[in-house]
């Protein structure tokens, strides 16, 4: 039983996807890398800090930088195409 002056830690928010680090600028296809390590970043960022989830954060960078550099546009996986 919790006292009252205990309080439940919060969970924190979800991240946000890539594409909002990526609004600024859609990577150039020679960038991969850098973006995928930044973006992996904000990811980490965006979860508070908290670790262990290193390999999470790279492969959704990457899928998100291979959605944004889809020659059909960055919204085509979401139409089903």
């Amino acid at each position: 039983m919790k006292h009252a002056h205990q309080t439940a830690k919060a969970a924190p928010p979800a991240p946000p996807p890539a594409a909002a680090y990526a609004a600024a600028a859609v990577p150039p296809t020679d960038s991969k890398d850098e973006f995928v390590r930044q973006a992996a970043y904000f990811y980490y960022e965006a979860r508070g800090r908290i670790g262990g989830h290193e390999l999470d954060d790279w492969l959704k960078a990457e899928a998100e930088f291979e959605r944004l550099c889809r020659p059909d546009g960055p919204d085509a996986t979401a139409a089903g195409n």
